[in-house]
């Protein structure tokens, strides 16, 4: 089992995906509601990598326990990349013929398996300060949702 700091590593990670891909889709996107959104988007990921690493800040003494951090840190990495949102390239090439619409069908999927894995998060977390935390980025996860399915109406 991963302990706080690993998996709050995992989903910093996660978050910072999120943010390139909606800076990538806000600079590419010509229909201005959608740039809007993915603007939106992009700043609440912003908001999210904030809030990890304050709470990584905490767990600091236990990344400083683990015996062998620097692998630790490799194979989370290596797990969580691309996890939720491909690198750069590869979104490039997925999107280079595609329509709006396929680009916001695909960022709801992204937004589903993040709050997937923060209610997976939820579960391993003991801290109530770290769980509250992941609630409300749920919910801000949850928002996402919405707001791109209202895209597509």
């Amino acid at each position: 089992m991963f302990s706080a700091h690993e998996i709050l590593d995992i989903a910093l990670n996660i978050e910072n995906e999120g943010f390139k891909f909606y800076k990538d889709m806000t600079e590419k996107t010509r229909d201005e509601s959608a740039r809007s959104t993915f603007e939106f988007l992009a700043s609440q990921e912003k908001e999210h990598i904030v809030t990890f690493r304050e709470l990584l800040k905490r767990f600091e003494e236990e990344a400083q326990e683990l015996v062998n951090w620097d692998e630790a840190t490799e194979y989370l990495k290596t797990l969580s990349e691309h996890k939720i949102f491909p690198d750069a390239g590869t979104l490039k090439e997925m999107f280079k013929d595609s329509s709006p619409e396929d680009v916001v069908k695909y960022s709801i999927e992204r937004e589903k398996d993040s709050i997937i894995f923060y209610y997976d998060l939820l579960e391993i977390l003991a801290d109530h300060e770290a769980k509250e935390a992941v609630k409300k980025i749920i919910k801000e996860e949850k928002k996402h949702v919405m707001i791109l399915r209202d895209l597509l109406k």
